[in-house]
């Protein structure tokens, strides 16, 4: 157990230096243990014989020194003196367990802290092939339940390894006291391990049960709360109640299944360590022949010795019913420290004046068979608009998460001004670029403070700005606390076309000089869709951005000045809505009809 036990423990973040002074503290307890129970011997042969010190000198070497350290500190041994050092020893003792625990937990609630944000920090870095696999639920189950559990198990295991000292000392004085019973205990006691060692293998596997059990359930419960509006929409509350319970039930087994086990362990423990101090007791008195006080110092220090023994074995027991936590977690911050991106070159992306090339792109997809884009290769000059078009899976969604190397290509290159990707730091290029998706996430913050979102120390007027562009400017006004509304979860309390609006001067308040835009009239009402598109071409018209808009729609389409059709992850056409509808089959059957005719004059 032990080596496991420090693996996880520097894996999980303790130092060393404070694994040492949490150990020291204990060993120096256990010390305090040891005079003071040693210290008992002397009380029992004062009381026994009188004070006749003649007698005592005769009783033990520990007289002489006893005696000596007297007569250095010029004090008269007494009865009241030696009870008076056993008391303070005993008090030292607690005092110094008092310091260990509260030690044990200020590092304990650190290394919670700083778990949560090393794993947190790993899931916002890690590159989109973690999060296409990841499963929220788990890794919240994991940064909560599972964090606390590993944690506690770390303690447990000092706790464990406290009582092994404690232990060991009070077998260093039976030894003293009595070769013979010490070895005969030793061996009752290893038999009795031995009886015991299925309920404790059987409390370890449960412990995986349990864990397994969290995580099912968290996941369960992140996926359901995500996606309420589904479920009522498609009346299946009963069957998705009756899952939960499912779940809850599987965990309640395997937790009550480890609980019992623990349970019976704690049971069985004392009243076996029991019978063997009074196993013991009889062969002391019938066959070894020892002297009274010794028989009832030897008789205290079991009696003193069965609570710690079961609370050594539980300990023991406990920590190994947590470990499948800390091994969970432990694999968690290994795979979000392998999937951690890279930060980029040294360039820092300020502007674009030239364009974006993307020169023989190719991407697969860890889980697929084929590629995504295969060899792709156009530009999109600066400060114009380009709409990114094509049939469901044809890339263009793979393109959008390359550009700020969200996604690193298989081969080939994206040149920014002429400088490939590679060479830009990440942290500039995405700031370099903005982004709306088709559906805004909206926090429960303030409308100024959703805006800001991203680019905190914008001023007022960058904001007011932005919102002015975006077309949001009249119905903020219209809120009853204007700038400083709370918006509600999701943006509960805005209609689509005003949280599509919203996000867009959340983007724009950067002022960076690309703006990506996924399909954002898509979930629109044509009124609605209608403003949106007057926003995006106020920003087209009053500002130098580069604007990239995957769409579907032919009224976004109109807007671009140049249009890119992408098939099977290749550009099958590129030019104008006119030029497009001349050359290109599939940009024919999508997009020629009266409607887009008549709006795009």
């Amino acid at each position: 157990m032990l080596p496991g036990f420090f693996k996880n423990a520097w894996a999980i973040g303790y130092t060393q230096f404070w694994m040492f002074s949490i150990l020291s503290i204990q060993l120096i307890a256990v010390l305090f243990e040891g005079i003071g129970l040693s210290a008992v011997l002397p009380v029992l042969q004062f009381i026994e014989h009188g004070g006749n010190f003649d007698v005592l000198t005769n009783s033990g070497p520990h007289w002489k020194y006893l005696i000596k350290a007297a007569e250095i500190l010029d004090v008269s041994i007494d009865l009241p003196l030696l009870l008076i050092a056993v008391f303070t020893l005993i008090l030292l003792r607690q005092l110094c367990i008092y310091a260990r625990d509260v030690y044990s937990a200020s590092v304990q609630l650190r290394i919670i802290s700083h778990v949560r944000n090393k794993a947190f920090d790993g899931f916002l870095f890690a590159d989109l092939d973690y999060h296409d696999e990841a499963r929220s639920g788990q890794l919240v189950n994991e940064l909560t339940t599972e964090l606390l559990n590993a944690a506690a198990s770390i303690s447990t295991g000092i706790k464990f390894i406290g009582h092994l000292l404690t232990s060991g000392i009070y077998c260093a004085i039976v030894f003293a006291l009595s070769s013979y019973l010490t070895v005969l205990a030793f061996v009752i006691l290893l038999c009795v391990a031995v009886i015991l060692l299925r309920v404790m293998r059987k409390i370890h596997s449960l412990g995986y049960l349990v864990t397994q059990a969290n995580q099912e359930m968290s996941t369960f419960l992140v996926e359901r709360i995500k996606s309420i509006r589904l479920v009522r929409l498609s009346n299946i509350e009963e069957a998705e109640r009756q899952a939960l319970q499912s779940f809850t039930e599987r965990q309640r087994k395997s937790l009550f299944e480890q609980r019992k086990m623990l349970a019976l362990l704690g049971v069985l423990i004392e009243p076996i360590v029991l019978a063997i101090a009074l196993i013991l007791i009889y062969f002391a008195v019938t066959e070894l022949g020892l002297e009274l006080t010794s028989i009832l110092l030897f008789s205290f220090i079991l009696l003193r010795l069965a609570p710690i023994v079961k609370e050594a074995i539980i300990h023991r027991q406990s920590y190994m019913a947590q470990v499948a936590s800390a091994e969970v977690l432990i694999e968690r911050l290994s795979y979000l420290e392998k999937s951690k991106e890279d930060t980029g070159g040294p360039i820092n992306l300020i502007e674009l004046t030239d364009g974006i090339k993307f020169s023989d792109l190719q991407f697969r997809y860890a889980s697929a068979s084929a590629n995504a884009l295969n060899g792709l290769s156009f530009e999109i000059p600066a400060g114009k608009m380009t709409a990114l078009v094509g049939p469901s899976g044809a890339g263009k969604s793979t393109i959008v998460d390359c550009l700020p190397r969200l996604r690193k290509p298989s081969s080939g290159q994206i040149l920014f001004d002429g400088i490939p990707q590679q060479e830009i730091s990440a942290r500039s290029l995405r700031q370099a670029i903005a982004f709306v998706p088709q559906h805004p996430q909206i926090f429960n913050v303030t409308v100024a403070e959703h805006i800001r979102y991203g680019y905190p120390d914008a001023t007022d007027e960058a904001v007011y700005l932005a919102a002015r562009l975006a077309q949001a400017e009249e119905f903020i006004g219209h809120m009853e606390h204007g700038y400083d509304t709370m918006l509600g979860e999701g943006g509960i309390h805005l209609s689509g076309g005003q949280r599509q609006r919203l996000d867009l001067a959340r983007a724009l308040v950067k002022q960076a000089p690309i703006l990506v835009l996924d399909e954002p009239t898509s979930n629109l009402d044509p009124e609605s869709e209608e403003k949106f598109l007057f926003a995006l071409e106020t920003v087209r018209r009053e500002t130098m951005t580069t604007l990239i808009v995957i769409a579907h729609k032919p009224t976004t389409i109109r807007l671009a000045d140049r249009i890119a059709v992408i098939e099977n992850g290749v550009l099958a056409a590129l030019g104008t809505h006119h030029e497009l509808v001349a050359n290109n089959s599939w940009y024919q059957l999508a997009y020629r009809d009266r409607d887009y005719d008549k709006t795009s004059g």
